[in-house]
């Protein structure tokens, strides 16, 4: 269907009505090859046949992606990591057309494995993408476009990653929460909320060197980040590398406008 709206709107009304005059390419993707007819074949510039999972790390760059009811097929790792691969590849936007929420179960069919609905997702799923979210409400339940542009801040960005990795340690989800959180770091590295996430993380999955290089870096990016001066001594004194403790104390002691609470924090520490 998206690749019929495709043909027409971008080529058909604009006059190119012949095949020998169409200027847009529209490739096309099918799991199961016998799905594909004539017609199909006729008005796609390619349809490759094969697993979204192994196809889309290697797709060329499209201006616009369109995963019109694919990643419910996938299992929710699976389909997260084929977003990341489809938002990447686009140069201009993803558009992700998804049902939501729970009672769209479907089971295999036509002989095809790929029909199965393997995930369940909410719009908070698309945290990591600021989008356009249209709702809609089918007869059978809940369903969502997701208009997912490449051209947005970089803090906008970061703080999609980090909702997303909020939620996913909310849920247990640690090795997803930690991916999130270092891609927002990648992106915002002098953000203090994304920097205290990543770093507390670390600290609850015991990677205090990991935890110790974030904070280190967030400080110098950010010398009046207070509070990472704090919790950076804290590890360190744990780590039994006082002396190190000490000159981010002390340099806490000269920041500007430090709160009493952690003035009084750093002298505890200082003894």
């Amino acid at each position: 269907m998206w690749g019929f709206l495709c043909r027409e709107y971008l080529d058909v009304m604009e006059t190119r009505v012949q095949p020998s005059t169409w200027k847009t390419r529209i490739d096309g993707i099918e799991l199961f090859e016998p799905y594909i007819q004539t017609h199909q074949r006729a008005l796609y510039s390619n349809i490759i046949i094969g697993d979204i999972r192994e196809i889309a790390p290697t797709l060329d760059q499209y201006e616009l992606i369109i995963a019109g009811d694919v990643i419910e097929h996938l299992h929710k790792d699976e389909g997260e990591r084929v977003l990341e691969q489809l938002y990447e590849k686009a140069t201009r936007a993803l558009l992700v057309n998804i049902p939501l929420g729970e009672g769209w179960d479907h089971p295999e069919c036509h002989g095809n494995p790929g029909e199965l609905h393997r995930s369940v997702w909410y719009p908070e799923d698309f945290h990591p993408y600021p989008n356009i979210f249209q709702p809609y409400e089918l007869p059978v339940g809940a369903y969502g476009s997701f208009f997912c542009p490449k051209d947005v801040a970089p803090d906008v960005r970061a703080k999609g990653f980090l909702l997303a990795a909020d939620r996913q340690k909310m849920e247990g989800n640690i090795e997803r929460a930690l991916h999130y959180a270092d891609r927002a770091f990648e992106i915002n590295p002098a953000d203090r909320e994304v920097c205290s996430f990543l770093a507390d993380v670390y600290i609850g999955q015991k990677q205090f060197d990991k935890a110790v290089a974030v904070l280190a870096n967030a400080i110098s990016s950010d010398s009046e980040f207070h509070f990472a001066y704090i919790a950076l001594a804290k590890i360190l004194v744990a780590l039994g590398r006082r002396d190190e403790s000490r000159t981010y104390l002390h340099r806490l002691m000269r920041c500007n406008d430090v709160p009493d609470s952690l003035r009084a924090d750093a002298e505890n520490l200082l003894g």
